[in-house]
């Protein structure tokens, strides 16, 4: 058996069976598949086949980026499945077969992991303030409990070990791009997203007629999450194929079918700052960006009434939140929580009331195996954690933008972006406080943008050329220097 899987002939087909698994083909062969679960209903078999997808490349490719793409796809096939712990449970014995090509990938294609990486030491101290969250409050019981123990293993040194992981198995590649294969796997993923979007209003299409507004979705702030990850590398891939200049409109408009109110808001600030840095650093579609934006504006002034009637259920919520949290007499949940939040940390100020909390399920009852969210990122931090996770947390924000702009490249600028889009959305969300996905999508990317930065050629941008460029003339001399 081994002589046969060192032979010559299975190392041959092997890697041609790798290679594939990065090819645009086999991408959309996945996207197909999950479309046939997505609009027949079928989501939790959906995400069962694909996560024995994702096990199944993970077992057969040694590179990591092989199997991101079936992730997002696992993920965004998964998030019909509202509140269905319990129907996945009936699977449990499934995670045997999907364990083993775990384990056999790491046995096969193990790579040493040293303490290493620019993020490493401020990811411990979010990990140690995590582990202190709720000292001298927060009950044994809350605190050893598995979803507790899972948030703060998936947010805390659990995640470590991921960076660490990500940082030994990922390197820049010989025979493709790293940058351009991470730009292709999203653009794909949010495609697939906004197919998800239309697709479910072409599916029930008499009702939309009927209503002549927006549809319900429970999965609208997850999916419009994961398009608002997506969404900024829209503009990268135009910068090298002219036809991509409209994806990124095409994902706004599909977060604005979803009925998110954070997607609109937050998404709407995303993409005008994907068109401004764009349009001042893309000047070959620079007249292309102002055209759209300008076609866009026209159309929204002509059609102003239908526009406002359409998406009135999401604009009128959004209205009545603000209103209401102005008056100080909002009913809002969020709201609510915010207030409990503070609350909370006025009364525990040093260490938070911990992740296992579940004092605050009054306001909110959570559904099985999810914390008792405070739906806001910084309120999180401060009731959750205390004065030493607020710290910790600012630390973290800190040295993770400068890793980004250590070295300023479209690339980076994009990357800065999408994580920017997550952290406004984590404002109103659990966002970025889910270990899976969001928090691991960040930390892959950061580690890809810290490999990218030494290990492949990326045209440097000075944001301030053209100033430099004038003081230098001031000078006298007429020579014009390129600037990085």
């Amino acid at each position: 058996m081994m002589s046969f899987v060192k032979s010559e002939k299975f190392q041959n087909t092997l890697k041609s069976v790798r290679s594939f698994f990065l090819t645009t083909e086999w991408m959309i062969m996945l996207c197909c598949l999950a479309g046939v679960f997505t609009t027949l209903g079928l989501q939790v078999y959906g995400t069962l086949v694909f996560g024995f997808i994702v096990a199944l490349v993970f077992l057969l490719s040694d590179d990591f980026m092989a199997t991101l793409l079936p992730f997002l796809l696992t993920v965004m096939i998964s998030i019909h499945c509202y509140d269905s712990y319990n129907t996945f449970m009936q699977y449990k014995l499934l995670a045997i077969p999907l364990g083993a090509c775990l384990i056999l990938h790491f046995v096969f294609y193990w790579k040493p992991i040293k303490i290493q990486g620019s993020q490493f030491w401020p990811m411990v101290f979010v990990s140690a303030s995590i582990v202190l969250g709720g000292l001298g409050f927060i009950t044994a019981e809350e605190y050893l409990a598995p979803t507790s123990l899972y948030h703060m293993a998936g947010l805390g040194f659990g995640m470590v070990f991921l960076y660490l992981l990500f940082y030994a198995n990922i390197e820049t590649k010989k025979d493709y791009s790293l940058i351009n294969m991470l730009t292709k796997i999203m653009v794909i993923a949010g495609l697939f997203g906004s197919f998800m979007v239309f697709s479910f209003y072409v599916i029930n299409i008499n009702k939309v007629l009927d209503i002549r507004g927006l549809l319900f979705m429970q999965w609208r702030n997850n999916l419009s999450t994961l398009l608002m990850i997506a969404l900024p590398f829209t503009f990268l891939l135009a910068n090298r194929k002219s036809y991509a200049t409209i994806l990124g409109f095409v994902f706004f408009l599909a977060i604005l079918l979803t009925g998110s109110r954070g997607g609109m808001v937050f998404g709407g600030i995303e993409l005008g700052m994907c068109i401004v840095m764009y349009t001042l650093y893309d000047k070959r579609r620079r007249v292309a960006y102002i055209f759209i934006c300008l076609f866009i504006l026209l159309g929204v002034l002509i059609f102003f009434r239908q526009f406002i009637e359409f998406f009135g259920y999401t604009i009128n919520r959004l209205f009545m939140a603000i209103n209401e949290f102005l008056m100080g007499e909002s009913s809002e949940v969020r709201a609510v929580h915010c207030a409990r939040g503070i609350n909370d940390y006025l009364n525990h100020p040093t260490f938070g009331t911990g992740l296992g909390y579940m004092g605050n399920r009054d306001v909110h009852a959570s559904k099985e195996f999810s914390l008792c969210w405070y739906h806001c990122e910084p309120i999180q931090i401060a009731a959750s954690l205390g004065t030493v996770g607020i710290i910790a947390f600012i630390v973290q924000f800190i040295s993770r933008n400068m890793l980004i702009w250590r070295k300023v490249t479209l690339f980076n600028i994009t990357v800065f972006i999408s994580y920017i889009g997550l952290e406004l959305m984590s404002l109103v969300n659990p966002g970025i406080f889910c270990p899976l996905p969001y928090l691991m999508l960040v930390t892959l990317l950061l580690v890809i943008v810290e490999k990218c930065d030494t290990g492949e050629y990326q045209e440097r941008i000075s944001l301030f050329k053209r100033r430099k460029m004038r003081k230098e003339q001031d000078n006298g001399n007429s020579k014009i220097v390129k600037i990085g």
